[in-house]
């Protein structure tokens, strides 16, 4: 029995030895932590940041406060930001005209509510002087590290401006100044755009894409009030530059990088409130093998982006993602945290919905076809579905927003 101790115990002990030991990271993993990590400065992002200062205060001084505050906590968890008061931020636009357009109502609501754009304009003419200024930045570059603790710019102050923009348009066009609104629209569909390109998280993307989104619909509406009347300019699609997603991606990793690594031979992995010894964690828990497990889902999402809607449609109708997957024996607890599915195809969906609404309004107004004759980006040949009030192509996924139908009418409200 004493000798088979003595064969067991040094078993055992080489075998939690061995146990410790995790993978390196795979090559792609280590690509897109090095474009997470890279240094870099950004007045834009300081700008956005504090967008909401004070009238008297500057937002990119606000911006570089909020920013060693976001810093601090990144270094340590438990630390509590400073926020800015909320008594000094200017005012955030709100109300019914500040809806959501893909909502049923919302664009009626903007054509067909009595609103005097001079008192907006006045109250809110800080708001709308910083968006200019934002729009001059051409080097917007998040500065926090993607944790799930990660304090998100001010994006609502943004949408709210863009939507006083598009205010004023509407407002000219009721004036009988159809010309100058579709001026106007074009020109914040340039602006919208440029910082669209610029943007290197998900969430910014989308915002901005939702307001491209607007203003197309915007100007379907007042082109199809007065046809004939207001020539309609054709519509750039969303070039390459803007539907890479390498950056986005890489962020989304590092978002899941940064938490798998935090649990690496955590007291708590497997309870809250547990104390368990980093060498027994680390025998059914690998951080990087998880990592590597996961770092394909990323790679797929800057590849995805990149594809036409045709061979988006093509990919997604496949179905045939492979499917993420690590040691049950070395990575069994990893294994359990992989398994929570992480789909971006979705959101991916929302430009490739987008450039068929491009794809709608350039058809339909600048080259003037008529709506049987119009071609769906996603499948060569399909016409429009054509309803009361809007004309939709149909596409790979389910369109919560609108984003690939074009609004060509209001709903009638009653006086």
């Amino acid at each position: 029995m004493k000798k088979m101790f003595l064969i067991i115990i040094p078993l055992l002990a080489f075998l939690i030895f061995v146990a410790q030991f995790d993978d390196d990271l795979s090559g792609d993993a280590s690509r897109l932590l090095k474009a997470v990590e890279a240094p870099g400065s950004s007045e834009s992002y300081l700008y956005l940041a504090g967008i909401y200062a004070n009238e008297s205060e500057s937002p990119e001084e606000l911006g570089r406060k909020l920013l060693k505050e976001y810093r601090k906590q990144e270094a340590d968890e438990s630390y509590l930001v400073i926020a800015y008061q909320d008594s000094r931020k200017i005012a955030l636009p709100e109300g019914e005209l500040f809806c959501q357009t893909w909502k049923d109502g919302c664009l009626e609501t903007l054509f067909y509510s009595d609103f005097d754009i001079d008192v907006i304009n006045k109250e809110h003419e800080v708001l709308i002087s910083r968006i200019n200024t934002f729009h001059t930045f051409k080097d917007y570059r998040t500065l926090t590290k993607p944790l799930v603790t990660e304090y998100l710019p001010p994006y609502r102050f943004i949408s709210a401006a863009e939507r006083i923009v598009v205010l004023n348009a509407i407002s000219e066009f009721k004036r009988g100044k159809g010309g100058v609104a579709m001026a106007a629209l074009f020109r914040q569909f340039g602006e919208v755009k440029a910082a669209l390109e610029q943007q290197d998280t998900l969430i910014g993307k989308l915002i901005f894409l939702m307001t491209l989104s607007d203003i197309v619909d915007v100007a379907s509406i007042i082109i199809s009030q007065e046809p004939g009347a207001v020539e309609a300019g054709l519509i750039p699609r969303l070039e390459h530059p803007i539907r890479d997603f390498s950056l986005v991606a890489a962020r989304e990793f590092g978002l899941s990088y940064y938490t798998f690594r935090s649990l690496d031979r955590h007291p708590e992995i497997f309870e809250v409130g547990g104390n368990f010894p980093g060498w027994m964690t680390r025998m059914v828990y690998k951080p990087n093998m998880t990592i590597n497990a996961i770092t394909p889902t990323y790679v797929r999402l800057e590849w995805l982006a990149k594809r036409t809607p045709a061979e988006f449609s093509q990919e997604i109708e496949r179905g045939d993602v492979n499917p993420i997957t690590t040691s049950k024996l070395r990575n069994f607890v990893g294994g359990i945290l992989i398994d929570i599915p992480s789909n971006f195809d979705e959101f991916v969906a929302r430009f490739m919905d987008f450039e068929a609404k491009l794809a709608l309004f350039n058809q339909r107004y600048h080259a003037r076809g008529e709506y049987l004759d119009l071609d769906n980006p996603y499948y060569e040949g399909e016409p429009p579905e054509v309803l009361e009030e809007k004309v939709c192509f149909s596409g790979p996924l389910e369109d919560k927003r609108n984003l690939r139908c074009l609004r060509i009418k209001m709903y009638q409200r009653d006086n």
